[in-house]
Formats: C-alpha cells, structure tokens, sequence
C-alpha cells in the first residue's frame, strides 16, 4: 500500500520536520519539502532498536535498510559526488549513472535507489496550479553554486524500476540562491512549475551543484504523487509505538501517554501484565485497543488508504503513534513492578500496671515505601497519629498478680506483622509471691512458682524470667489465672482473658479464650 505524508507549504513551515543530529562535520544539505527519502527514514527511525530493521515503520525503508544498513539515514545531508567537469552532462551521467540517481552514486546508500510501492510520497495540491515552492535545508550552505530540478516522466514508475537518467526531465534551474532562515534553520527555497495535467507517482529529483574546483554535487530523490485534493491529513504520526528494546514483564505496568504543546497530560492508558499478555505482540494490541477505543486524538497503528488508523499484528515494530495536532508528543514506558517491604513494628516487650488502673503505651510502625499503616490490637483501645499508635489497656480488679498477653497487629495493606506485649497486672493483696531468683542457676526439670504459676526449667538457665522465655513451661493449676500463650491448659480449667472468664473445653496452647474454639466464655 502507498502512503503519503502531507507537509505544509511555506507558510506552515514549522511542521517541517525536524533535522537530525549531524554525524560529521562535512554534512550539507537535502531536501526538506517535498522530503528526500532518507529524511522520511530518518525522521520515522527504529533503525536502531533491531539488527534485522523489523523495527523500521516503512517498508521501503526497511529494505534500504537490508541493502546498505542505518548509512544513508545518518549520513542523509550527504548524498554528494564530485565530479569535477561538473559542466559536462555526460561527465555528471559517468558519475551518477542510471539505477543510482537517488543515492547520489553512492554504492554504501544505494537502498534509497530500491524501486518500491512503499516510498511514502507527498500530494501535490492541484488547486495550486502546478506551482511547489521548495524547501532544501541547508546544514552547510555553499555559493557560488546552481541547481537543476528534474521530474520523472508519466511513463516512470517508481515501484517498478531504480530511477535513470531517461526517466527524468529538466523542468528547473536556479544560479545562485539566497538562504533564508525558518524557525531558525537555514534553507535555500524555490518555486518550481510542474504538470497539471500528471497523475500518480513520481520522483522529483534534484541536483544542487557548487561552484568549485572538486566539483561537488547533492542528489536526492522525493517522492510524490498527483490527483485527487490535497486534505489535510486527520492523522499525523509522530513516531514509533513500540522499539523492540521495550520489554515488559508479569508485574509491569505499561504507561502510555500524550501531552499537547504546553506538556499539558491529554491522554494516559495504564495497561498492567501479567503471564497472559507478557508478549509484546498480546500487549502491544491490547494496549492500542485501549487508546483506539477511548481516546479521540490519538491511535496506535498503521494510516490506511481509508485515513483512518488500524492495529497491524504482523508487522509490530510497523505500527506507529498517531495524532490530530502535530505539536503534541507521546510517551511509552514500562513501570517495573515494586517488591513491597512489610512495616517494622516497634513495641515495649512488656509493661505493668496495678490491679483496676489504666495503662498507656505507645507502637511506632516504619515502613519502607512510605505506605501508610493501620493497626490493630487483640486488647484495649487505641488512637493513631501517623504511623503511631498510642494504646490503653485498663487492668482488671484482681487480688492477685495477672498477666495478659496483647497482640498488636500493623498493615500496609499488602504486607501484616505482628508482635506481643506481655501486660503485668499487680494484685491489690499481698504482693506475689515467688521463688524464681534472677541470680539461680536451673537445670531441666527445676520448678520454680512465679507469680501464682508453677513452671519447669526445660534446660539449663539463669537470669529468664518465667513467662517471658521458653526455657519455663508453665503448667496449668487452679481457676481465675490470668491466659498466657506459653501455658497448655487441659478441659475444665479456668482462665481470666480481658476482664472475663474462660473454660478449655479441651487441652489447649495458644489459642486466644476470646477467640472461641477450644473456650468457652463462662461470666
């Protein structure tokens, strides 16, 4: 399929596109408007992102590409030979012989010279009366020099065969030009008159030869076609939709957007993957079925015959981005998926308080990606400030020395941690008794009574308090006892958990009263 590119005339030369970043000191010059074929290839680009050019939009540049690699698009300013009887058209014709017109007879660009159906071509408006006003950008202007423009003949065809000398005639010269300077880029321009009575394709090729004793002289051919009136394209592409080194994998996150001419955001399409569309093929579709169907000034994909904007799946790097106004910009990019850090809890390992009173403690949670944290308590009440947590536990009325476990549990959503507070409550009678000794050593089986529990050394220890270190089991005994997570009950016996009393209906370690299961709540 043949596709044009409509650029403006003189008047809306800011929509001329935009030159490439020179690659040596020696570039000159090529022709901007109607564009030579290497400046469409370079403006289009993915002749970087893959060694097989698959991701180079157009076809035809994709073949020159094949034929003489990324050459003729960097080095687009200088399709040049020297010829030094440059006043001698046989000498010229010698120089640049027939089949070679288009890459100035340079064997290294001779891929510009492949005849194919797929150069992109510019309109000609017939309403203009044959007139086309030239714009030839001049990195490296040259005078004294003059120029010949030639057009190929209605019998050419430019996807048949490589240009030759009898293909073309003279319809223009030009002695010396000034240069002028357009958004402030130096072009020589000129107008030249063409047929009115021409349709289809055709090459204009123009020669800009300078006066000097090497001869040297630029060649371009540009392509463009006749018939039909000239629309404004709705259309216009504004580069590549997917390079070949844009990967994403299960996690990722693919963010497209466009942003008008003040970096203003006007379109945005978030398209998450996962093991089903990994495949550059499955999301690259996906993702352009998304901004076809939502989004009015922009499309991802390949400009029909019709004017409207299609998906291409066998040609993926082919597909490009597509937008109403020529002043807005695009951007693709793969957001990696983040690894979550869970919140790191900072509490007190234990606190004591006397039997009927309040007491307050405080929980600082800390996370990593600065999520914000919830919390949640097995006991009490609590108030939140940030990613703290001041928390009242009120004591039960007991005449004897309790303890009570508090879990205190902190999210970020995504992530849970967990820790316990061991809460000593003092009896309001005698002060407990124990003869567990900080200073003792005890060997496994010693028995100690800490605080109204029996419990047994399970192996060699000192200074580990019973209740606070697995090296104690505590064994279960009598009724009103305060819970404790260590301490394996069996079935009957009596608990106080929050201010309430509990029965094991069956042995049990653990497992908190309030949560049911193997207790019972009894008053």
């Amino acid at each position: 399929m043949l596709r044009t590119r409509l650029l403006p005339y003189i008047a809306m030369a800011s929509a001329v596109s935009a030159a490439a970043i020179p690659h040596t000191v020696s570039a000159h010059g090529y022709m901007d408007y109607p564009p030579a074929r290497q400046e469409i290839c370079d403006s289009d680009g993915g002749f970087w992102d893959a060694a097989d050019g698959s991701t180079i939009p157009n076809k035809a540049c994709r073949a020159a590409f094949w034929e003489s690699s990324w050459i003729p698009f960097i080095q687009k300013h200088e399709f040049a030979k020297l010829v030094s009887d440059y006043t001698n058209q046989a000498a010229v014709e010698e120089a640049i012989p027939s089949g070679a017109l288009c890459s100035g007879g340079d064997p290294d660009k001779a891929g510009i010279d492949l005849p194919s159906s797929e150069w992109q071509s510019t309109p000609i408006d017939p309403a203009a009366n044959g007139k086309l006003t030239l714009l030839y950008h001049a990195d490296t202007p040259h005078n004294p020099s003059f120029w010949k423009i030639y057009l190929s003949n209605a019998n050419y065809n430019p996807a048949s065969s490589p240009l030759a000398w009898s293909d073309i005639d003279l319809i223009a010269e030009f002695d010396d030009l000034p240069v002028v300077v357009i958004n402030e880029k130096k072009y020589y321009q000129m107008q030249v008159t063409l047929p009115t009575d021409r349709t289809g394709n055709a090459v204009l090729f123009s020669r800009w030869q300078r006066v000097d004793a090497a001869g040297e002289g630029f060649y371009n051919c540009s392509d463009i076609s006749f018939g039909g009136d000239v629309v404004a394209p709705t259309w216009n592409s504004i580069g590549s939709a997917i390079k070949s080194t844009t990967d994403a994998s299960a996690g990722d996150t693919v963010w497209f957007r466009v942003f008008d001419g003040s970096g203003a955001e006007t379109v945005f399409e978030k398209l998450p993957i996962d093991a089903s569309n990994d495949a550059e093929t499955v999301w690259g579709g996906q993702l352009a079925d998304a901004v076809n169907n939502t989004s009015s000034s922009a499309r991802l994909g390949k400009l029909t015959e019709d004017g409207t904007v299609a998906w291409d799946s066998s040609d993926l790097y082919g597909n490009l981005v597509f937008v109403k106004n020529t002043n807005h910009s695009f951007q693709l990019e793969v957001k990696k998926a983040t690894v979550n850090s869970a919140p790191v809890l900072s509490a007190p390992a234990s606190v004591s308080v006397d039997s009927g009173q309040d007491v307050q403690f405080s929980v600082s949670a800390t996370d990593a990606d600065n999520d914000p944290v919830d919390f949640t308590l097995s006991a009490g009440s609590f108030s939140i400030q940030g990613n703290t947590a001041t928390v009242t536990y009120s004591a039960p009325d007991t005449l004897q020395d309790l303890r009570q476990q508090i879990q205190i549990t902190a999210t970020d959503g995504q992530a849970t941690v967990s820790t316990i507070v061991e809460i000593a409550v003092i009896g309001s009678g005698p002060v407990g008794q124990t003869d567990w000794s900080a200073n003792n050593v005890y060997l496994a089986g010693d028995s100690v009574n800490h605080l109204g529990t029996q419990y047994t050394a399970l192996w060699w220890t000192k200074g580990e308090e019973p209740g606070t270190s697995p090296v104690w089991l505590a064994q279960a005994g009598g009724n009103n006892q305060a819970w404790s997570e260590g301490i394996a009950y069996s079935a009957g016996d009596i608990v106080m958990f929050e201010r309430a009393s509990y029965e094991a209906k069956w042995w049990t370690k653990g497992d908190l009263p309030s949560n049911g299961g193997p207790w019972k709540r009894v008053k």
